[in-house]
């Protein structure tokens, strides 16, 4: 048993580190659309929080940037950024 929980916690770390360091490598954007070269696009529940696609986002090496719009329900991860769109429904967040 203590092998066990040893590795869990383990994991914990190895999984909690990334995701608190993506949160300082992307520079937010409030209220912001972001359009250019498309790697994918989620719909599903999991990835319409704008930390979830952010940490979609950080997963990939070849994520330039994200987009959450709210009312679509969509992630959206972009391999580059051609422009921004002033967009109430949506949060951006580009690597930095």
């Amino acid at each position: 048993m203590n092998k066990i929980t040893k590795l869990f916690s383990l994991t914990v770390i190895i999984f909690a580190l990334p995701l608190a360091a993506a949160d300082m490598n992307f520079t937010p954007m409030t209220d912001t659309s972001l359009s250019g070269k498309i790697g994918t696009v989620k719909t599903v529940k999991k990835y319409r929080s704008v930390s979830s696609c952010q940490a979609l986002c950080a997963s990939k090496t070849s994520c330039a940037a994200f987009t959450v719009n709210e009312s679509k329900g969509t992630c959206t991860i972009l391999k580059s950024v051609k422009k921004e769109v002033a967009n109430t429904n949506a949060t951006s967040g580009k690597k930095s």
